[in-house]
């Protein structure tokens, strides 16, 4: 019962949160993923908020012996070549350290962060939120406004359904217009790549 009040209280706050944002929805090239997204300038950065969902042919187990493995976030995470764990605090939580390799012009950067796990019988969370660390102090510029929500959920054909939220700020000042272009190929293409990673 705990868990699922702390299930429903994460989505409300979440879906409360969309409401207020000025959302593009489009959808990707293969039909299967829709995107909503914001872009928008902030002072030393670029904030970034999207919700890709998509389904796929793969389990709620699947899914979650995968995701429980820290090194596994570099293959479905775009320009991050590093996924490590940091510290684990119990089987429901632990601590992760992830760099990016970001393309031009977007700055390379690092970020660590504390993921939960909730679990019941159809839906399965995983939230990644940032938090004050000195691990692995390097010359990038580290993350502090960080926070990606990772929802699969049993649908009734089936499949199961792939909800990514993502809600951060990038580092640097790549126009605006260019990170547009990223979407939304872009989420569309980690929402995929997580699902058939857990395929293959």
């Amino acid at each position: 019962m705990k868990i699922a009040s702390t299930i429903l209280l994460l989505l409300i706050a979440f879906n409360s949160f969309a409401q207020s944002r000025n959302l593009k929805t489009k959808t990707s090239k293969d039909g299967e993923s829709i995107v909503k997204y914001e872009v928008k300038k902030v002072d030393g950065g670029t904030h970034i908020y999207y919700v890709v969902e998509r389904s796929m042919n793969v389990s709620l187990e699947e899914l979650d012996n995968y995701f429980l493995n820290p090194a596994n976030h570099k293959y479905f995470l775009e320009n991050t070549p590093q996924s490590e764990e940091v510290q684990k605090l119990s089987d429901q939580e632990w601590i992760n350290y992830y760099y990016f390799d970001a393309p031009w012009p977007m700055p390379d950067s690092d970020v660590v962060v504390k993921i939960n796990r909730a679990k019941q019988e159809n839906q399965l969370v995983f939230t990644a939120s940032a938090i004050k660390n000195d691990y692995k102090q390097s010359d990038v510029e580290r993350l502090t406004s960080y926070q990606f929500k990772y929802e699969f959920e049993n649908m009734p054909n089936g499949t199961t359904k792939i909800r990514i939220t993502a809600d951060f700020i990038s580092p640097g000042s790549a126009p605006k217009f260019l990170v547009n272009t990223w979407f939304p190929e872009g989420p569309a293409k980690i929402a995929l790549k997580l699902g058939s990673k857990v395929q293959s």
